[in-house]
């Protein structure tokens, strides 16, 4: 359930366009990665990414459902389909809702990320720590470079790039390399107005060290030059706190439920 913790309160209309950019975020990455798939309904989308992080998969239950039972086997059938691990991640209205069906059903209770808004964009940037810079991915060359840094940076096997991220109007990704390594990451989702932060990382030796910060700031700098008035993320435990230092605030509360058998990420897990 929502925490007592001070919220930030922003206009209605700004809220429903980052739920809608952070939807539209995991629409992109399903339709860009080999083994991805969408099913979309009133009030939840079903969306595998093809990725080993549990979090790359959701069930995402954005209004409170009629039959919580019955959005529990649509996820279930679909998911069993695709084979990869997934979770569960409802909107702050859902939430009292589906946890009991979920928690009868032995899905782990990973706790609340938050969601944090930047309004509006800062017209100017930090300079980047000596020796960094950051690039937008143009090729497969820049792509496979991005990869081998996520899979450093998340623990995961390293994958392929798919040029299919090249062709997105919306999408940008970044590599963000210290003298000439590829060490951090990012992706820029624009849907809605809005500058949707997301799939940050930083290799683990060169944590630390400002890196990260810096090509989110470079993101949300794109973002705003392309219309933007907001940028929008959702923070994980080892992120939230650079994004407070950096100005986002928080606003609002995802929950999230692993399945059974498909726990978070260690780097990522709360606790």
């Amino acid at each position: 359930m929502p925490t007592e913790r001070a919220r930030r309160a922003v206009a209605p209309e700004l809220l429903a366009r980052c739920h809608a950019n952070t939807l539209e975020d995991y629409r992109v990455f399903a339709r860009s990665t080999e083994g991805g798939g969408i099913e979309e309904s009133p009030g939840l989308l079903l969306v595998c990414t093809g990725g080993m992080d549990s979090l790359e998969n959701l069930a995402i239950v954005t209004e409170p459902p009629p039959r919580p039972q019955d959005v529990l086997e649509r996820a279930e059938a679909f998911f069993r389909k695709h084979r990869y691990p997934w979770a569960v991640l409802a909107f702050p209205d859902a939430v009292a809702s589906i946890q009991p069906v979920l928690a009868n059903a032995s899905f782990l209770d990973e706790g609340e990320f938050p969601g944090m808004v930047m309004a509006p964009i800062p017209a100017r940037v930090p300079a980047p720590p000596e020796d960094f810079r950051v690039v937008r991915a143009e090729t497969l060359e820049d792509l496979a470079r991005l990869e081998r840094a996520a899979s450093q940076a998340y623990g995961v096997p390293y994958g392929d790039p798919d040029a299919r991220w090249l062709r997105h109007p919306g999408v940008s990704l970044y590599v963000g390399y210290y003298r000439e390594e590829p060490v951090a990451h990012g992706a820029l989702i624009v849907a809605h107005g809005v500058a949707g932060v997301a799939y940050i990382g930083t290799v683990p030796q060169h944590r630390r060290r400002g890196f990260a910060e810096n090509l989110v700031w470079r993101i949300l700098h794109d973002g705003r030059a392309r219309g933007c008035d907001a940028g929008y993320l959702w923070a994980t435990p080892l992120g939230r706190t650079v994004y407070a230092k950096m100005g986002f605030e928080e606003v609002v509360d995802y929950h999230i439920w692993s399945a059974p058998g498909s726990p978070l990420p260690k780097t990522i897990r709360r606790g």
